[in-house]
């Protein structure tokens, strides 16, 4: 770097701020402790962590909350040790992407829920009852060892340099309302207390990328649970999210569909709409592709779960859905698929087939199976442009279908490439 190059080493922290390792900080630190309301902070204090990137606020925080929570991720970072890294963190959104730009609170709790977290976010509001919800949840938290509050937070608000930004919060110190942020950005600001309010004022800036308020988002371990070992989405894997959202734009107009009489020509069709949208976004085991998942090969589960990740391929390929697909991917997808009873009476029939097979598997399937829908789920909300289906109903429509006009026989099956 050129000497004349602009350069810093650390920010003053500004006057609505207290450093943490102040006399005046260490001493709202001790009174909060000894009123119970810092809890959480060891949790959080023995994984505390530094940004690797500028834009890795979001990442950072929710490294240090899976670790703090000690979250199994199921996976080597540095062998033989199985520790959430930024790295792991690629479910949702890009690594590249975020290097570039960061996460919203929507991606935020994206990754959170993909990573085996119940995730409850709440959008900033500038008035009292939401100050007092905030207050309520923080208190929950830093009275816990279970649960920790995220703030995504404009800095500006709080006279700091910067603006989006995400840190979790340690304690509270109830005389003077009072919050503990442990930022994440330690080589820009140290620890520090701020007032209650500020912060919530903070949390209501609108965030550009998604036109909405920043927030804070409540996290605890979905206990009883294992991540995804054998299948997955890969929608950040050579596709953009917009294809993604596009393909279940298709797929949900598609269901709207009067089905065919001819129950198993309706099946036929129902599999290879869903392949034609959803083949290029199936994940096999823990590799970016599936194609050595062949009609019978799992040959590519990792060791460790090795025995798990076989018992899963054969329940999924038992299906009459595998039978279909040239990969257990694709099957196990719709197996997860999220339908939503009374859609329509194609997605009826198709959910409840799904449903049937689900009450036969194993435990490590039936989880496997969970966790995947949950992935779909929390994709298809953070997918862009959101997922909306825009449909011209006529005045006595004969069908829900999106593309059928009155008189005429539905055309989505024409729309199926064969």
């Amino acid at each position: 770097m050129s000497v004349t190059a602009k350069n810093f080493y650390r920010r003053p922290l500004p006057e609505t701020c207290i450093e943490f390792s102040s006399e005046l900080g260490k001493k709202l630190f001790t009174e909060a402790l000894l009123k119970g309301s810092a809890n959480i902070y060891f949790k959080l204090a023995s994984q505390f962590r530094t940004q690797d990137e500028p834009a890795y606020c979001g990442l950072s925080t929710l490294v240090m909350v899976l670790n703090a929570l000690e979250v199994d991720p199921e996976k080597v970072w540095k062998a033989p040790w199985r520790f959430y890294h930024e790295t792991m963190l690629d479910c949702c959104v890009p690594l590249e992407n975020i290097k570039k730009s960061g996460i919203n609170l929507q991606q935020f709790s994206c990754l959170a829920t993909c990573n085996r977290l119940k995730s409850s976010v709440s959008y900033g509001e500038n008035n009292s009852d939401y100050l007092e919800k905030f207050r309520k949840s923080l208190v929950n938290s830093v009275r816990s060892d279970d649960k920790v509050l995220v703030a995504s937070y404009d800095r500006s608000v709080l006279g700091q340099t910067g603006t989006g930004h995400f840190s979790p919060l340690a304690a509270y110190h109830a005389d003077t309302d009072q919050v503990l942020i442990m930022d994440v950005a330690r080589f820009k600001y140290p620890p520090h207390w701020v007032k209650l309010e500020i912060l919530q004022k903070a949390l209501c800036s609108l965030d550009p990328s998604t036109k909405k308020p920043r927030g804070f988002v409540e996290l605890e371990l979905r206990k009883g649970t294992r991540p995804l070992i054998m299948y997955g989405l890969k929608a950040y894997v050579n596709v953009n999210d917009s294809d993604f959202a596009t393909s279940v734009i298709s797929w949900k107009e598609f269901l709207l569909c009067d089905p065919l009489e001819d129950e198993e020509e309706e099946f036929q069709l129902c599999c290879r709409k869903f392949g034609q949208c959803f083949t290029p976004h199936a994940l096999c085991c823990t590799q970016k592709t599936f194609d050595a998942d062949q009609k019978n090969s799992c040959t590519e589960c990792s060791s460790e779960h090795n025995e798990a990740c076989r018992l899963i391929c054969a329940e999924i390929r038992k299906t009459q859905f595998a039978e279909v697909f040239s990969s257990s991917a694709v099957a196990a997808l719709l197996v997860a698929w999220p339908f939503e009873h009374g859609y329509s009476e194609r997605s009826d029939r198709i959910g409840n087939l799904a449903e049937k097979y689900k009450k036969n598997f194993s435990a490590e399937t039936i989880n496997e199976m969970n966790q995947l829908t949950t992935q779909i789920r929390t994709l298809i909300c953070c997918s862009k442009p959101p997922v909306i289906i825009n449909i011209n109903k006529p005045e006595v429509p004969p069908s829900k279908c999106s593309k059928n006009k009155i008189g005429e026989s539905c055309s989505c099956a024409n729309d199926v490439h064969l």
